[in-house]
């Protein structure tokens, strides 16, 4: 098998032609010479050799940099990353003794875009200003006489540019250079990709590490359920579709034997969505300790949220305050889905009394009236993972059934834990599989 590089060049200038400036990759490394070409060959494999037995990305770019200058005997060469000539960054630049160059580097455009558009090495050979400001103004501009590129492709998919050029008067890239470059370019990709993809590799391992630490101090940090919360049945079901979840919830004793009970969600979900519950969280818990209203608790949260939240962040939430002994509920419900209170007589869908947080810094909230509880009445409430579940078909289980649901449960006189169970089973049967699209939440209060 004879790789397109190795077979002997046939399109030699005839003599006495005029000379060729720009000269795109038709040639190759084999020019008939044995001792030349045995010396081609060794710089080749030797070069590929070196580069991919390293897997570190930064060492494979470094050395692709010095290799590309031993072999082209330039006086500069610059690796640039990307896919398109508008989107190459340089990521390595070096001169030939060494030197890391660094600050506004130039380098000819217009011949980095010829070579990824036909895909393959060009070199020019400057022998005018007028040639030099045809190869763009950078040529000119550091006096080049001699510029190289070829394109790095692994894959079918380019992953950058090699770039050489020197400004000495007797330094031409030859077509034998122009080969060579464009044999080595064509394997150094690929070292370039795997060292990619394994850099990309450990730092997908860190981030599941990150994430998984973050779900534990989620976990850490969520309130268990109140086992002595006299006069309630509590149940709660709480399911991440992340690792980490942009749902939150909690339960804060209040004096006079009443509880605060929150939930809520952030837009979004895994670490970034869990890191702002956690805040809200730590915030509720400081404010309900000092000030014994609702709705100024959830104002001074909004406040909080829109200081310190990229815009585009907000978060919806519900704050219950129930009394036990004296049956009474009063609410403040920031943007989020209704509360359901399923009483003996029907289902009441109480409704929101304010905008989601995060967005308006002088929003003032206003709790709902004082609303009265009997006996057996049942507290319902759910983040959209909820109703908006879907079936394979993509319909939504919807709050509509999740409603009746709910109130069919109340008046069979369930526990709130057997509610949250069937609402669960129903979910699930409806989605066909415990696969979760979004973070899945609700709780159950009843009186008892």
């Amino acid at each position: 098998m004879q790789w397109p590089w190795m077979k002997k060049r046939s399109d030699a200038r005839p003599a006495g032609a005029p000379r060729t400036v720009d000269d795109a990759s038709a040639s190759t490394i084999l020019s008939g010479d044995a001792e030349q070409d045995s010396r081609s060959l060794e710089i080749l494999l030797d070069t590929i050799a070196a580069v991919t037995a390293n897997i570190d990305l930064d060492d494979v770019l470094a050395n692709i940099v010095a290799r590309s200058l031993q072999v082209t005997s330039a006086e500069r060469a610059l690796l640039l990353l990307g896919d398109s000539p508008d989107s190459l960054t340089v990521r390595v630049a070096q001169d030939k003794e060494g030197r890391a160059l660094s600050g506004g580097l130039q380098w000819s455009r217009s011949l980095v875009r010829r070579c990824l558009e036909e895909g393959v090495a060009v070199r020019s050979v400057v022998q005018s200003d007028q040639q030099a400001l045809e190869l763009g103004r950078s040529v000119y501009d550091l006096k080049l006489r001699a510029v190289m590129c070829a394109p790095m492709r692994a894959q079918d998919r380019t992953v950058g540019v090699i770039y050489v050029d020197s400004r000495a008067v007797r330094r031409e890239f030859s077509a034998r250079d122009q080969a060579l470059f464009g044999a080595i370019s064509a394997q150094l990709a690929i070292s370039v990709e795997n060292a990619r993809l394994y850099a990309d590799s450990l730092e997908k391992a860190r981030l599941q590490k990150d994430v998984e630490i973050a779900r534990r101090i989620q976990q850490h940090l969520l309130p268990p359920l109140p086992r002595d919360a006299s006069g309630l049945d509590v149940a709660l079901r709480y399911e991440a579709a992340e690792q980490a979840s942009g749902d939150t919830y909690d339960f804060v004793p209040l004096p006079g034997g009443r509880y605060a009970v929150m939930i809520g969600d952030v837009t979004g979900h895994g670490v970034g969505a869990a890191l702002l519950n956690h805040a809200v969280q730590a915030a509720l818990r400081s404010y309900l300790e000092l000030i014994d209203d609702a709705a100024t608790v959830v104002t001074k949260i909004n406040q909080r949220l829109v200081q310190g939240v990229e815009t585009g962040n907000f978060m919806s939430l519900l704050l219950m305050v129930i009394d036990p002994s004296q049956r009474t509920l009063q609410y403040v419900n920031a943007g989020h889905p209704a509360l359901v209170l399923c009483q003996q007589d029907g289902v009441q869908v109480l409704e929101k009394t304010g905008m989601v947080l995060g967005v308006v810094g002088d929003q003032e909230y206003e709790s709902s009236p004082v609303l009265g509880l009997e006996p057996g009445d049942l507290l319902f409430t759910h983040t959209d993972g909820v109703d908006e579940s879907m079936s394979p078909a993509r319909e939504v289980f919807g709050v509509e059934r999740l409603h009746e649901l709910v109130g069919t449960l109340r008046r069979d006189g369930r526990t709130a834990d057997e509610v949250l169970a069937e609402v669960e089973r129903c979910v699930r049967d409806h989605v066909g599989s415990d696969v979760r699209e979004d973070d899945f939440t609700m709780i159950a209060v009843k009186l008892t």
